[in-house]
């Protein structure tokens, strides 16, 4: 009985993990290019207007300290923001560890967006942030 119970507890365990795969919809992979810290700060360096960085944490998160050029749509709630991202563009998202992004893709997705990809968490970032006032 009790291995059944810990079978039962280690396979609900793992669906849970692989559910949470990092969405990823840019074209001509270029979700690998911007993957890494290196790659977004050189599409920040770029300053490409197809990309649109967006920090999916609270206002007050953000406020106290972003990636650079990151715009801010708490829970990535599109109909909560007075000028939200054109669907056309590139939406990079993030949060602090990653899981609120992915839920804020998901979401962004099925609103019509068809570029996204969840970058992951501030907590990976090892440049300088900008702060808001």
């Amino acid at each position: 009985m009790k291995k059944i119970l810990f079978l039962i507890i280690f396979s609900l365990f793992v669906v849970n993990i692989s559910s949470c795969g990092q969405t990823d919809t840019l074209p001509n992979d270029i979700g690998k290019k911007v993957s890494s810290p290196k790659g977004l700060k050189k599409v920040i360096d770029s300053q490409d207007s197809k990309f649109v960085i967006v920090d999916v944490r609270s206002a007050s998160e953000y406020y106290n300290g972003h990636i650079p050029t990151a715009i801010n749509i708490p829970g990535g709630l599109i109909s909560d923001t007075k000028n939200p991202p054109s669907k056309d563009k590139y939406i990079i998202l993030y949060c602090n560890v990653g899981y609120m992004a992915e839920e804020a893709g998901e979401g962004m997705l099925a609103n019509g967006y068809k570029h996204i990809f969840v970058w992951g968490g501030i907590t990976d970032w090892p440049y300088k942030l900008e702060t808001s006032k």
